[in-house]
């Protein structure tokens, strides 16, 4: 066999594991969304993997296949809604970056999603504190994970001086905090939250402005570290 012939076979094997790749993918958002859907509706203590498979119009083995039970498909629905490909782009990269472009980018990532999805994301929120085992699963799983990374970008920028010594761990939930806070307001005030009127940029830039130089007048600020 020569070197064409090994390479030819490479790339296929490489298309089908690619495609395989594909059909889970989208198999595992049409259980997900269906799981949305019926939990929405009959709420999660009723809700059965009976009902999610027929409104997925599969059958029951074949969730089985990518989920363990309907606590592993409200988690991994909460999952999908909080951890974005966009999110790990972000969080994992190794280019050196602007504070300021970093923070923006990352609130706006985090409010398409939660500004987006408001009325999903708080029903999921409200289901998980009902069930105490769910809430610990969530937090292991999803949030622990999340606020882990977080906590090493802000440690990070603390060493070579970015950012001054603040406790990244209080830091890092106050900025999800503040994400899960803005989503509940917008939710509540509807039609006269300022949140509606203004863009999601607007607001991502006015609140990375806030979290990077805080509410202080920049002269006030240079008076006080004299």
């Amino acid at each position: 066999m020569n070197e064409y012939s090994l390479l030819l076979i490479s790339k296929m094997t490489d298309n089908k594991k690619k495609r395989k790749d594909q059909t889970t993918e989208a198999r595992k958002r049409q259980i997900l969304d269906a799981a949305l859907s019926v939990f929405s509706r009959k709420g999660f203590g009723e809700a059965t993997i009976v009902d999610i498979a027929g409104e997925a119009g599969i059958g029951i083995g074949t969730i089985y296949n990518y989920y363990k039970n309907k606590e592993d498909l409200l988690v991994s629905l909460l999952a999908r809604n909080l951890i974005s490909d966009n999110l790990n782009q972000l969080l994992n990269t190794t280019v050196v970056q602007d504070d300021k472009q970093f923070m923006e980018l990352l609130l706006e990532d985090r409010f398409i999603f939660a500004l987006g999805k408001a009325q999903e994301l708080l029903f999921l929120f409200f289901e998980i504190q009902r069930y105490p085992k769910l809430r610990r699963q969530y937090v292991s799983q999803v949030l622990s994970p999340l606020i882990d990374r977080i906590e090493q970008y802000i440690h990070m920028k603390i060493g070579p001086g970015n950012f001054r010594n603040v406790n990244e761990k209080v830091i890092s939930r106050a900025l999800i905090g503040m994400i899960i806070g803005t989503m509940i307001l917008k939710r509540l005030e509807l039609r006269d939250s300022p949140y509606k009127k203004s863009g999601i940029k607007t607001i991502s830039k006015e609140l990375s402005n806030l979290v990077l130089y805080g509410l202080a007048d920049k002269g006030q600020c240079n008076s006080a570290h004299r």
